[in-house]
This record gives structure tokens, sequence and C-alpha cells, in this order.
């Protein structure tokens, strides 16, 4: 099969020479075919034969993928030479002109060759020598889910603020700061089109939509945003560049009674059931042996009882035991209790001092959660949504979204503006990317409300956004090697420094959080349960001793 897309498929190995006779009747037609399938590129040397055949009618403007990356060498002659010219454009597709820069001239004399080289063609053909655009317009994409954004103008007016914008992911701002990179590298601007989201399908077709349909159709030589990582982009779309992490999480203020293991302050949490119930069998045994080497003092079970409980909370005992195998159970007892209690008090000291452990730390325990949650008001919530086949996100909607808001709450989908007053106020959970929060955080709460934040991934991937280009366009090795010394010489670094902001720093060494009351309630428990066995206790000595009482009146009136 003698056809391009055969002859230099996958199976042609390294750089590959192309020689054309453009004097051939078929010449016209392969050209163009190379030109459609974006064969003018790095990998393929063309070598165009063109004596007696003019560049403007050999590569016409339909022919629109001849580029910067383009290694074509054109040959024609003159009365005494040859002439070899290294030809490129900055954008055929743009209407830039076909750029020719003679590389050498072959001259025939006395019946030989000689070769003057002019100029060096690998560095013709050289990133640093094809970096200059001379101010052509590129076409440009980006994301603004706001109403009427259509013109250039209001979209660098939007991206150009330092500043949050509502409708705009912070990654989509850091993206058009690396397009400025560019652009003062290779000298071109941009005309920007907007779009309102960055995926999408129409209907059941593969027709894309969004940011993505613009750059796969190859309606855009540049982009400013990224992309997140799928397996079938990489066969759609080039990346150039890797440096933004995106990071979207539940943000939220802790409170005690979001405590979701239920052991705030639990007056039972610090030891398991098991542990419980051995220490009151270990209380029984211990009144049971007490009783039994004590036989020789009058006291009943309910006094070994409380005696060895009195013991175990370490209050002492009255009277002291006399004889020497009592008083090595009463000290066994001390130190088993005092074992005990050092392990009760530490934990729960521990336990109310630590809080980086506390809330919920799933999107399933937000969930389940009393939390009101919302989440930013841009496009790839509302595609995750529509799309997702996640059964965790499935739960959410079902739980957290679907049923109708009261006026004066705050929506499903709000700002950043209006959601960070709520998470200050607590019992509101707000889904963002974090690095677009943090700045109005660290102005808003003080250092105790900064301790208390929380933050739970899950809901979207922690990944490396991928810059994208259409699939081999004509930018991508001079883009990719621009953005490699870019990143060498600090600039991506310091634009890093400066969009992603850190998390505001917990100045307080720690944040002790009030017992709730299911916490007190195992204390309360008890403490009703004694007076209630105290009462019955009461009512029990009662009727015994007036039964007691009357017997012996009747014993005595009998006598």
């Amino acid at each position: 099969m003698y056809s391009l897309p055969f002859i230099l498929g996958r199976n042609s190995h390294g750089r590959t020479s192309v020689i054309v006779n453009t004097r051939c009747n078929g010449a016209a037609g392969l050209l163009a075919d190379a030109s459609a399938n974006k064969y003018f590129n790095k990998t393929y040397q063309w070598v165009f034969w063109g004596v007696g055949v003019e560049v403007k009618y050999l590569l016409p403007l339909e022919l629109d993928y001849i580029g910067p990356n383009a290694q074509i060498t054109y040959v024609n002659k003159t009365s005494n030479d040859y002439c070899l010219w290294d030809i490129h454009s900055k954008g055929r597709h743009l209407q830039s002109p076909l750029q020719l820069q003679l590389i050498a001239t072959v001259t025939n004399y006395e019946g030989s060759s000689y070769l003057n080289i002019a100029r060096d063609i690998f560095k013709l053909q050289s990133t640093e020598y094809r970096g200059q655009f001379n101010g052509i317009t590129l076409r440009g994409a980006s994301v603004i889910d706001q109403e009427d954004i259509t013109t250039n103008e209001q979209i660098e007016a939007i991206l150009s603020r330092s500043t949050k914008d509502s409708g705009v992911a912070a990654f989509i701002k850091y993206h058009y700061e690396l397009v400025g990179l560019l652009r003062d590298r290779f000298n071109f601007s941009v005309n920007f089109r907007n779009s309102r989201g960055w995926a999408g399908r129409l209907g059941n077709t593969t027709f894309r939509l969004g940011l993505l349909g613009v750059v796969k159709r190859d309606e855009a030589d540049i982009a400013a945003s990224g992309a997140f990582n799928r397996l079938n982009r990489f066969a759609e779309f080039d990346t150039i560049h890797q440096s933004w992490k995106f990071e979207a999480a539940f943000i939220y203020r802790f409170t005690p009674d979001l405590d979701t293991h239920g052991k705030s302050g639990n007056f039972l949490a610090p030891f398991s059931k098991a542990v419980w119930f051995l220490i009151l069998v270990s209380l029984i045994v211990f009144s049971v042996i007490w009783k039994c080497y004590a036989l020789t003092i009058q006291s009943s079970w309910a006094e070994s009882f409380l005696q060895s409980f009195a013991a175990l909370c370490q209050q002492g005992l009255d009277p002291i035991p006399k004889d020497h195998s009592s008083r090595f159970v009463v000290i066994t007892i001390f130190l088993f209790s005092l074992v005990i209690y050092n392990y009760y008090t530490s934990s729960v000291v521990g336990g109310l001092l630590s809080s980086s452990d506390k809330g919920p730390a799933t999107v399933d325990e937000i969930t389940s959660s009393p939390l009101t949650i919302s989440f930013e008001d841009i496009g790839y919530y509302k595609v995750l949504f529509r799309e997702s086949k996640s059964p965790a996100v499935a739960r959410l909607i079902k739980t957290k979204l679907s049923s109708s808001r009261p006026l004066g709450k705050i929506p499903v989908f709000a700002h950043i503006e209006e959601a960070v007053p709520y998470i200050k106020s607590g019992g509101f959970a707000f889904h963002c990317e974090v690095v677009a929060a943090y700045p109005l955080i660290a102005e808003l709460f003080d250092a105790s409300e900064i301790c208390d934040l929380r933050e739970v991934s899950g809901l979207m991937e922690v990944e490396l956004l991928n810059w994208i280009l259409p699939k081999n366009s004509q930018y991508t090795e001079l883009f990719k090697v621009a953005m490699c010394s870019a990143r060498e010489r600090g600039f991506v670094e310091r634009l890093l420094r400066q969009r992603q902001i850190r998390k505001p720093t917990c100045q307080s060494l720690y944040t002790v959080y009030p017992v709730t009351l299911s916490g007190a309630l195992a204390a309360f428990f008890v403490l009703i349960c004694g007076i209630i066995m105290s009462i019955l206790m009461l009512i029990i000595e009662i009727i015994y001793v007036y039964v007691v009482f009357k017997r012996g009146q009747q014993f005595s009136i009998v006598r």
C-alpha cells in the first residue's frame, strides 16, 4: 500500500527522510495528504525536488499544517546553481507567510560540483532560531463559568486579575500565567474564546463539548487551562507541561458534635466494654476474697463490697485490716487501681488535647454527618454529578443534595466568598479547590478557628494537571522545550508560590474541646443508677426495720 499513512506509520523508527519529486503528477495530492495527516513535523525530514516549480504553487495556503516545527528542504535551480532552502512558517493556518532561508548552493564548475554551505541546517531548524513569532496572533481557549463572557478583552481582564473570581478555577489563572511566559518568549499574542466548561459530550455522540472539544477539533492553538489525566485523552491531545497539583476537598470547621466515633469526652471511651466488664468482675472477686479473709471481723457483704470499691477508687480504708492476708489483698487492689487510673486519665487527657483525628475523615462520613454541604459554582462539579458512577457520589447526592433548601440557606452551588463565613460559623462543609479558599480563610479566621479546620478529600482525585495542545500540534515541540527551560530557570516555581497559597498555620499549641452531652451521658447514668439503688436500699432497710419492729411488738404482747 503506497500511501503516506501506511509508509509513515509507527513502524518507521527514528527520524525518517522523505524525498518528493514535485514534477510528478501525484505530488500535489501527496503533499496535501502530508498536511492533512500532520506529517510536516520533527519526525520527518522532507526534501522537495522543486526544479521548475515555484514554492507558492507547491505549498499553497490550503496546506495549512506548515509551522515552526516543519523540516522541509526545497531545491530549485538558477542558471548556474542548485539552491537548497529551508522552509517553515509561524502558522500557515493563521495565514502566516512561508519563510525561506538559504541553506547551501551546489555549483557546477568544469564538470565538478561544489557545495557552498550558507547556514547550518540544524541551527535553522532549531527552537532558538524559530522562536520569534513576530507578533502573530494565536487562537486561545479558556474556561470562565460566567454569563456573557464573549470578547477577548473580557477574558483577559478576568484572567489577569490576581484575586479569585467566581466561576474561574485557580488553575485557570495559573495556566494563563504560563501562557504569558510563552508569549514573552516567542513574541505572539492570543485571541481567546471562552467555554463554560471543560468536558462533556453531545447526547450519545462522540462530539466533545467544552474546552476539550475546542482543542480536539484544532480550533485553538493554546489553552489557558489544565486538563485531568484520562487514558483516552493521551490519543487526542499533546501534553507540554505538568506542574499544577489539583487538590479539591471538603473544608469544614470541627465542633464537638461532629465526632463521628462518638468519643468526644465520653466517660466510658478510654476502656472498651470488655475492660469495664473485667474491672467489675475483679471488684466482685476482691470483695469475696476479702470477706473470706476477714471472717473474724463482724461485717456484711455490702460492707466488704463498699470497702473494695473504695480501695479501687483510691479513697482509703477504715478500719485498716490487721492480718497480713487482708493487707496483701488491699495492696493488690491499690496497685491495680493505680495502673488502671493512670491508663484512664492519660487516655482522657490525650483524647481531649489531640484534634487531628477528630471529625468526619471520609466522604461517606461527611455524607452521614449533620453537616450542610455546598460546592463551588464551577463546571467540573456539575459534570461530576452527571457522569460519575461512584457509589459514594450517588449516596452523597441522595442524602445531601436531593432535597430542596429553604430560603435564606446557602444553595448547593455557591461562591467561595459566600461559603467561608458559613464555614467559620460551623456545621457547614464546602467543597472547592483548597488553594482558592486559603486566602479568605486567613483573612477571616482567628488562630483558634484555623486550628479547627479540617479537610476531607476523596471526592475528586488529587493529581497533576496536563497542559494540553491539539494532537500533533505544530507548536508542541517548541512550547515543550520552552517550558522545560522555564522550569529549570525557576519561573514555574515562582508562579506556583504565588498561586498555590499554603494553608494557614495553626498557631495554637493545642485545642481543648468541651465534653458533649452524649460523652458525659454515661457518667450521669452511673450517678442516677447509684441514686436509684440507694433509694431502693433505703426502702428495703425501712421495710426490714418496720417488719422487725412489728414482730418485736407482737412477741411482747404474746408474753
